[in-house]
């Protein structure tokens, strides 16, 4: 991860990001791109020239005094740009035009047009990037790594194993723990024990020949199958487990088992307290 681009909106609650994208472009060793998208609002007696140059000075003051107070902290590569734009527009082009490798942003900042809102922002953010997208509900107390875990939601296809490669990335260099879950949703009927114990051996024997891999190529790998609801099972699970982030890709394949934004991926990101890496596969490879 050569470049992180970090949205903000100039609000405190999109400025929570800010702890793990430092962190993680201090370990990276990569550089940081502050980007505020930013639209006049005047009144009619307003010139529209000036109170667009007015709105542009604003966010660049405020990404300046981001920039520096990272500085002082010893964050040596801190770039910033604000954008007179949507802000997905705006985080779009920024992304295509900085080559970044990561998009690090918060679901929930102030209201109005440059908000940083799930459902808005962040979900069109998701449903359009081509690289991955780091995202914390609201204020986060996360520490750098302190339980040394990735917790890593699978469901069997290809498409959601997308995100492995990327988590190896993650987990190698600092010694994390990957683990593995697959998550059987009841059925609507009561299902027969034997067909019970059927689906928990395959998708034990599935996570096993995932993490075969893996564990060749030094990682610490650990899985476990559950049942439940998939979003709140893989909730409960990373507070179970103590994890330090969730990644998991956003489309997998269609029926219960399905992992894609909008559905299990939107409710986990509006549940957990932990950090959630979003990976569309299939889009970029991160090997």
């Amino acid at each position: 991860m050569k470049r992180m681009l970090v949205p903000l909106d100039g609000s405190p609650l999109a400025e929570a990001i800010i702890p793990v994208a430092e962190e993680w472009a201090r370990e990276e060793e990569a550089e940081l791109i502050l980007l505020r998208a930013v639209l006049a609002h005047h009144e009619m007696s307003d010139d529209p020239v000036e109170a667009k140059a007015r709105a542009v000075a604003e966010g660049e003051s405020y990404l300046n005094e981001v920039a520096e107070r990272l500085k002082r902290r010893g964050l040596k590569r801190v770039r910033w740009n604000v954008r007179y734009d949507e802000p997905v527009t705006a985080i779009a082009g920024a992304v295509a035009r900085e080559d970044g490798d990561l998009i690090a942003m918060a679901t929930h900042g102030r209201s109005g047009l440059s908000r940083l809102l799930l459902g808005s922002v962040a979900e069109a953010v998701v449903r359009s990037a081509r690289v991955p997208v780091l995202l914390i509900r609201g204020q986060s107390a996360w520490e750098p790594w302190v339980h040394g875990k990735i917790l890593v939601p699978l469901d069997g296809s290809e498409t959601a194993e997308a995100v492995l490669p990327l988590v190896e990335r993650l987990a190698g260099p600092r010694a994390l723990t990957v683990s593995l879950l697959q998550i059987i949703e009841r059925a609507p009927f009561r299902l027969e024990d034997m067909m019970v114990s059927v689906r928990s051996e395959e998708a034990e024997q599935y996570l096993a020949k995932i993490a075969a891999p893996l564990q060749a190529r030094g990682l610490r790998v650990e899985w476990a199958v559950r049942f439940g609801g998939a979003a709140e099972t893989i909730v409960a699970s990373a507070g179970e487990e103590r994890v330090d982030l969730i990644a998991m890709a956003t489309h997998g394949r269609s029926g219960l088992g399905r992992l894609f934004f909008g559905s299990v991926a939107e409710r986990v990101v509006r549940s957990a307290t932990t950090p959630v890496l979003l990976f569309k596969g299939g889009e970029r490879d991160h090997q």
